[in-house]
């Protein structure tokens, strides 16, 4: 059986189509009739009930024959190979996910095990998973196992702003601290003019930056487009940062050289803490690890004005917040477990023990 963990070492850099639109879900059919005739759609039950109803009309307006499954579980393989067994014995071509981060990834597993094209649906920006070649997968309990880069890119993603514009604040930020992520886990080490770096990182270093810079700038304009409930121009720009630039930085750097303390972060938390961490967006773990990243860049600066957002959101701005204990032992484990990683790169042991203590401490 193939080791679905490998990573593969090509640029998968975008997806087939991206459509970002106010009513970008009235093209359902139209873009699934260029994969396919008869979908299966994989939803979460909230997603469904936000984007149904304007899926179901263009299917029907097309004449589309169609199935709909709910699934509440995690991004799990053996799962997922079940639903593609029962794709393919109803005769189903094309693969749509409807949903958040969770559902985004779990359908890109269900079109690898099934042979089939995928489109991605997403009804929050929480996360890049609707765009990127990849799947955070976990136990059928929620504790983190690995993650699947998948040898083709997903075929097309179909974001509504309409419809994303009325998720809340919390998601907007957790999609804004994971994008802002990649740019503090590349700037650690990262020096222009240096050739030694692996092909594309210098193409994925800048537009980190330029990301950083837009969502400096326009993540207040877009958290007020929310609360107005009116999409703008702010609101479409970090749409697009968070979703298609985040997903082709992601798609360039292929987690090379990185000192990814942020996502690292993410991964020990919810291995260690599955049941603890689960009311947790991705995101909102991320941007804890984030705090963390800046702290061992030796840029703590940059910490307050994550730290403003996180509280005045109800976010976790800290390991505490977000469930896990406060003891020297838990530091210890995750020390422990970043230095035992062969993946994380150069990391300076005394500058992580710091940079830990003062998470867990939370100073600012």
């Amino acid at each position: 059986k193939e080791n679905m963990f490998t990573k593969d070492p090509s640029f998968r850099i975008g997806c087939g189509r991206y459509l970002q639109s106010r009513g970008a879900l009235k093209q359902t059919a139209e873009e699934i009739k260029r994969l396919g005739a008869s979908p299966l759609f994989i939803s979460g039950k909230t997603a469904w009930s936000v984007a149904g109803g304007a899926i179901v009309a263009s299917l029907e307006e097309a004449e589309m024959p169609f199935a709909a499954e709910i699934y509440t579980g995690f991004c799990n393989i053996e799962a997922a190979e079940e639903y593609a067994r029962a794709a393919l014995a109803d005769g189903r071509d094309v693969i749509v996910g409807v949903g958040g981060g969770v559902m985004m990834d779990f359908a890109k597993l269900v079109a690898r095990a099934a042979a089939l094209p995928l489109v991605n649906i997403p009804t929050s920006v929480a996360t890049c998973a609707a765009y990127t070649p990849l799947s955070v997968c976990y136990t059928a309990e929620g504790r983190t196992v690995g993650t699947v880069h998948h040898l083709a890119e997903v075929a097309c993603v179909l974001a509504d702003t309409e419809i994303l514009l009325n998720e809340p604040p919390r998601l907007l930020l957790a999609g804004v601290f994971d994008s802002m992520a990649k740019f503090s886990e590349i700037r650690h080490w990262y020096r222009e003019g240096d050739a030694s770096y692996p092909l594309g990182i210098d193409y994925a270093y800048a537009l980190a930056l330029r990301s950083f810079g837009e969502l400096s700038g326009k993540t207040a304009a877009a958290l007020a487009a929310i609360a107005k409930g009116k999409v703008s121009e702010a609101f479409e720009q970090a749409v697009f940062t968070l979703f298609a630039a985040t997903g082709v930085i992601s798609g360039i750097a292929r987690g090379s050289q990185q000192t990814a303390l942020a996502h690292k972060f993410y991964e020990i938390t919810r291995a260690l803490y599955p049941v603890e961490s689960k009311p947790y967006l991705h995101g909102e773990l991320v941007g804890i690890g984030l705090l963390l990243q800046n702290e061992y860049n030796g840029e703590r600066e940059r910490n307050a004005a994550l730290l403003s957002l996180m509280r005045a959101h109800g976010m976790p701005s800290s390991p505490a917040e977000a469930g896990v204990p406060c003891d020297e032992e838990t530091v210890s484990m995750y020390y422990e477990t970043i230095i035992g990683n062969k993946k994380m790169k150069g990391i300076d042991g005394a500058r992580l023990r710091d940079a830990l203590v003062y998470l867990w401490r939370n100073k600012e």
